[in-house]
């Protein structure tokens, strides 16, 4: 008789082989900025605006150096040295964005890469992580991809969902020797949910170098019911990672206890800040908060920290722009400015306010804003 593979066994053994991508240069250690002002170039020799005069255009479509769409939807930015590296999401030829098999043959397009010096003026690098045409990864979908770089391996590693059919929501693990790709897909890994899977996330590094797992769990057993009938209330929990951050330690550290996704996490300030969109589908919704002085928690109780649900947004990552101590919130527009085409939504960035002394944090409105100049 053939025993049940059990949890542990079964992530172990989801090992998805290497996958190609286009690749194109970078640098692999972090390092000061350039001066405000000068003019550079971008990653592929291109020359981008100087940023003094950068301003982020909230409410537009936003173009790519060359005058096509950025498809870079539920993204992350991460920095390596004067480059920003924006991953996310193509949702091209899945106008209503379905996800996994349910409703048949999903359309994916793999993890796309840009970079930029400024934030505004983007580069197209081409498809960082993408569907190959057979095997592990070719049915289903994958998304909501966040790279940050291991230091003592000198690897950059990404984190992201692949999605079959719920509660198949496999949190998966690539490598990669430059930002742009190719990343190599090491397999699917279990994290510290009661059934070891999880959907939307993110990744967050550290000033001491620790990397930390931030995800929604959205499915628990009840032996009582079929697995398929039993959902969560989506917790936002937080694992550490293993120092190489290509396994989670399964901490399982309750962050929100309910009703959340799409989480982002960050220090600023020295508190630890984790926010999550409401569970509304592809609609927008408030943003909560919670903070912390450890990643591992004990966290506050959650707060909203934006109005009008996010200007009907969602919020996806945050970044920090060091030469204003500027914390930014990434955001998606699902479905603006067209509800039949979800690959047109829009990018909403926004500056968030930190007082550390009463715990509270606010996302401020601005249809134009420079992010490295200081806002008052």
């Amino acid at each position: 008789m053939n025993r049940p593979t059990s949890r542990r066994r079964f992530f172990r053994n989801v090992g998805l082989g290497s996958l190609g991508a286009i690749a194109a240069g970078g640098l692999i250690n972090a390092a000061e900025a350039e001066v405000p002002g000068e003019e550079i170039l971008g990653a592929s020799g291109v020359k981008t605006s100087a940023r003094p005069g950068v301003s982020i255009a909230n409410n537009t479509d936003w173009l790519d150096l060359h005058g096509r769409p950025i498809l870079a939807h539920d993204g992350h930015i991460t920095r390596v040295q004067d480059t920003f590296y924006w991953y996310g999401s193509s949702y091209a030829g899945n106008p209503k964005g379905k996800y996994g098999t349910a409703a048949g043959f999903a359309v994916w397009n793999g993890i796309q890469a840009y970079s930029s010096q400024d934030l505004v003026a983007w580069k197209y690098e081409g498809v960082a992580l993408p569907r190959p045409a057979k095997g592990w990864g070719a049915v289903g979908s994958v998304g909501r991809a966040h790279v940050i770089y291991n230091d003592k391996t000198r690897k950059y590693v990404m984190w992201y969902w692949y999605h079959t059919h719920y509660p198949t929501v496999f949190v998966m693990v690539a490598t990669s020797d430059k930002p742009v790709g190719p990343f190599k897909v090491m397999g699917a890994r279990e994290v510290g949910s009661q059934t070891g899977f999880g959907s939307d996330l993110n990744v967050f590094k550290d000033d001491d170098g620790k990397a930390y797992l931030v995800y929604t769990d959205h499915h628990t057993y009840d032996k009582k019911v079929r697995f398929g009938k039993g959902r969560h209330k989506y917790a936002i929990l937080v694992d550490s990672l293993t120092d190489d951050y290509l396994a989670s330690n399964k901490d399982g550290a309750v962050a929100i206890a309910s009703g959340g996704e799409a989480p982002a996490m960050i220090r600023y300030k020295g508190k630890c800040i984790i926010a999550a969109s409401g569970v509304q589908g592809w609609n927008p919704t408030e943003t909560r908060y919670v903070l912390a002085d450890s990643p591992l928690g004990p966290y506050s109780k959650a707060a909203i920290m934006t109005e009008q649900k996010t200007w009907g947004g969602q919020i996806t990552s945050f970044l920090h722009i060091k030469e204003t101590d500027t914390l930014m919130a990434m955001c998606d527009q699902w479905w603006n400015p067209d509800k039949n085409n979800l690959n047109k939504s829009r990018y909403l960035w926004l500056p968030v306010y930190v007082n550390p002394q009463t715990g509270t944090a606010k996302m401020k409105y601005y249809e134009k804003w420079n992010p490295f100049s200081k806002i008052r």
